[in-house]
This record gives structure tokens, sequence and C-alpha cells, in this order.
């Protein structure tokens, strides 16, 4: 009897309980049946709760205008939330990209093409260029250029969605050539569009070029074309004059902003070395210009002025110099592969030996002497010791010479003089101690400077990461720029490596402190 009467009460505890969860149940399919829209919304319920009612909700929507003006409604703007699942924001996508109704049909394309550009999630990015292209919306490629101008960590180029939906809506015309069409003439700003989206859309539509057209080559070959013409022809004539006056044509869509501050006749210092420049380059046979580049001319400038012995030699004695000088040196291969999906680069000169021109072995032997001088030396180790008493962030700045500095006045003599100038990032673009966020005065800084340096110093020995990570590589790529990194290796050891935007790296060896 004792057994039974205190079953009893935990019987009833259960009923109660079944009873108040199938009560629960029932209302929660009720309430998935009749107010589907507020489950939906609901960010506390379960996600498959939530991917049901937005089925329920499309369902209802057909029948009445009025339900589905609301469901629409808040589909669309449910989509828009990057915080929302991106499994539920496809689904949402889809019951709007499938509607028939040719005034749903032009909504969800217009919203698609303001979309494209900044969609933080793959898996929504996808969706989006997969329903541009198998639509044929044309009016989406501005927006799909300017997604894939975009880095996409862990996604090569040649696999992006955004490509792909490009090529398909190109209908047979080279894709540089449709890119190019649109930097030349980018469409009128949508009036839901950020400000300046002209801007915007030509300068990633350049560095999509330079994706496209790595050389320039094709980029060049268009200029040739008399009847080319653009909105802005301004644009066109500014690369032309530098095809035929400095010999070279911007990559990338910072090196074409680089070259707009290097024509701007308001500035009296870049217009008189653009003039200087112009001559030199004048007087250089085709097997010194062949491959030469924006980040080659102030090298050979230097060179031709202030060191008249490297400027003279052709190609294969630069080549052999540097082998011979490197050879005797202490290089240390850098051994930290946490690059994304590249390892870390070989280093050796020998390595890339076909694919350096005479202006990249000009550069590295410019920069080499510089590195190896006592003053150079020492200004560099006080920079190092600044770097490894702030914690917050990596340093670097630019090699120039003393002439370039500043407003240059401070020169009295020796203006050919190489150094390096300390740019400190601002207070907040200091991520952390292994990174270097280059502020923006060191970038307009810049326009003739011989290369971009930054330290990896956060520890006396560091030598497993003595080289370029993908981050820096990147950046040499996306600006244009010949680069140094200096690498500790001991309390007064440097490692020096040299890389430029096409991945190239090469150990300098060491420098040290006496």
């Amino acid at each position: 009897m004792k057994i039974l009467a205190w079953r009893l009460p935990v019987a009833c505890i259960l009923l109660s309980l079944g009873l108040a969860i199938c009560g629960c149940a029932s209302n929660a399919q009720k309430q998935l049946e009749h107010e589907p829209l507020t489950v939906l919304r609901n960010p506390q319920r379960p996600l498959r709760e939530r991917e049901i009612a937005a089925d329920a909700a499309w369902k209802q929507a057909q029948r009445s205008p009025e339900d589905k003006a609301a469901v629409r409604a808040t589909f669309k703007e449910m989509i828009w939330s990057a915080s929302l699942a991106p499994s539920l924001r496809v689904q949402l996508y889809r019951c709007l990209a499938e509607d028939s109704d040719p005034e749903s049909i032009e909504d969800i394309r217009r919203q698609t093409r303001l979309m494209i550009p900044r969609e933080p999630s793959r898996e929504m990015e996808l969706i989006l260029c997969q329903t541009a292209a198998a639509k044929g919306w044309t009016d989406c490629v501005p927006a799909l250029i300017r997604s894939y101008s975009r880095r996409v960590p862990l996604v090569k180029d040649q696999d992006r969605a955004e490509r792909i939906a490009l090529i398909q809506l190109s209908g047979g015309t080279p894709l540089v050539e449709t890119v190019f069409a649109i930097f030349l003439n980018p469409p009128d700003e949508d009036p839901d569009s950020p400000a300046e989206f002209r801007e915007r859309t030509r300068a990633d539509a350049y560095d999509v070029l330079g994706k496209l057209d790595t050389s320039g080559a094709y980029r060049k070959r268009l200029l040739e074309d008399p009847s080319l013409a653009s909105d802005d022809d301004s644009i066109v004539q500014l690369l032309r004059r530098g095809v035929t006056q400095l010999k070279v044509i911007p990559i990338s869509g910072e090196e074409l902003r680089w070259l707009e501050r290097l024509a701007d006749p308001k500035n009296a210092r870049d217009s008189a070395w653009w003039t200087e420049v112009q001559g030199i380059v004048a007087t250089m046979p085709p097997e010194k210009l062949d491959g030469l580049q924006m980040r080659h001319l102030e090298s050979v400038r230097v060179a031709s002025v202030y060191h008249p012995d490297l400027f003279a030699k052709d190609r294969a004695g630069l080549l052999s110099d540097m082998k011979t000088a490197i050879g005797g040196r202490k290089t240390v291969q850098r051994s930290n592969e946490a690059q994304g999906l590249v390892k870390a680069a070989k280093e050796q000169v020998e390595v890339w030996e076909n694919g350096l021109s005479w202006g990249d072995l000009l550069s590295i032997a410019i920069l080499d002497r510089a590195v190896r001088q006592k003053d150079f030396i020492e200004r560099i180790f006080v920079y190092v010791g600044l770097d490894r008493e702030d914690r917050t962030t990596e340093y670097g700045g630019l090699i120039l010479t003393t002439q370039n500095v500043g407003d240059g006045r401070a020169v009295i003599e020796n203006p050919g003089k190489i150094v390096a100038w300390l740019f400190p990032p601002r207070p907040g673009q200091r991520p952390n101690d292994t990174e270097f966020v280059a502020p923006e005065e060191m970038i307009l800084s810049s326009d003739r400077a011989l290369a971009h340096f930054h330290f990896h110093v956060h520890r006396a020995r560091n030598s497993e990461v003595a080289g370029p990570s993908a981050g820096d590589l990147e950046y040499a790529a996306r600006c244009g720029r010949n680069c140094l990194v200096f690498t500790s290796l001991g309390t007064d050891e440097l490692d020096v490596d040299y890389y430029q935007p096409n991945g190239v790296v090469v150990d300098l060896g060491t420098i040290e402190q006496k």
C-alpha cells in the first residue's frame, strides 16, 4: 500500500506534465499553421520551426494580394539580415526569386543587384550569383564585378561564384573585355546605391582587371586603339599618357590611384619627378623596358642618377651579381605555412630567376645595397626597438631617398641617400602585435618611394615567420609595390626578405647591429 500511495502522486504529476507538453506542442503547431509569420520572425524559435513557418507563410501568401504583400515585405527584410542563418535567408530568397509575378520579379532583381557587392555570406552570395546568371540579369554585371574585386579567404579566384556568373552573363565576350567596358563606362548611379557609386564601380572594375590581366598587356593593346572612348575621357588619356611617357600601365586599382596622384598638375614635386623619369625611360632599350611596371620607376631614376654602375648592367649582369652576393650570405626560409591556400613561398633567387625582369632585378639591387649601409642599419634597429616596446601592433613604413622624405626641405646634401621612414599605425588600426595596417598618410607619402616595409619582430627569435605572410603578399599585389620585411632572428640580427606583387620572394640575407 505504501508503494501504491507513493506512485499515485508521481503518476498524476507525469500525467499533468504530459498534458501540458501536449498542450504546448498543440499550441505551437496551431501557431505554425495560423501565424507562420509570427513564428518566422521570432529568433527564439528553433531554426527548423522557422523554416517550416517560411514554407507555410509562402503558401498562405497565395491566397490574396494583401497576404502576398505582407509576406513579401517580411521575406525581403529578413533576407537583408546578415545575422540570420544563411540557410533560412537562402530559403526566403528562393521563394521570392521563383515568383512568376512580373512586378515581384523586378523587385527581387533590384534587391539582388543591391545585395551582391557586399554580401558577407558565401552561401547567400552563391544563390545571388546563380540566380542572376540563370535569369540573364545583365544589369547585375557591375555588382558582380564589385563583389569579385573583394578578397575571399580560402576560395580561389577561378572558383568564385561571381566569376562564373560574369562569364555566363558575358555571352561569349571575353571576361576581360566585359570588365574593361564597365571600367570605361560605369553605369549611372542607382538611387538606392551608396554615394560615389560610379567611382567605386570603376575602381573595383580596375581591381578585377588586375586579376584577369596581370601584366597589363591586354589593357595596353586596347589603349592603342584611337577609337577607344570613355564617359570620362580623362581616364583614358591618363592611361595613355602613362603608357607613352612612362612606358607603364597600372595593374591594380591602387596603382591607378597612384598614377592619378603622380599626374596631378597641382603637385609640383610629382610633376618634376614625372618629367625626369620620362626622360630616363626614353633612353632605355627594349630589353630593359620589357616588363617595366610603376613600382620600378623610382628604382630606375635612383639608379640612373646615383648608381650608374647598376643602371648600366643588363638583366644577365644584375642576376649574376645577385646570385653571387646572396650565395655567400646567411638566409632563413620561412617555416610557418599558416597562409590560407598557399604554402610559404620559396625564397631562393634560383626559384624565381626566369620570371624576374630587368626592373625587378634593378629594384632588388638598389634595395640590397641600401639596407647594408651603416646609417640605414642603425636607423632600422631604432625602429625595431620601438616596435618591440609597442605590443599593440607591428610597425612599418617607406624606403626612399632623403629628397622624398616629407616636403624635402630638410635635405642639405646627399639627396640620393636611401633611408627608412617610419609610419606607426593610427590608434584605431592596431589589431594585434603581429599585423601592420599601413596608415593613409603612409600611402599618400609613397608616390616616389622605392619600397614599403614592415617588421616581424614581436619576438626576439622569430625565424619561423622570416618572410612575408599570405596577407603581406596580398598587400603587395593590391598596392602594386616592392616590399621588404625585416624579421628578428636574435636581439641584434634581422633577416631581410624582398617580395613583389606576383608572389616572388627573395631572401636577401641578414643584417646585424654592431
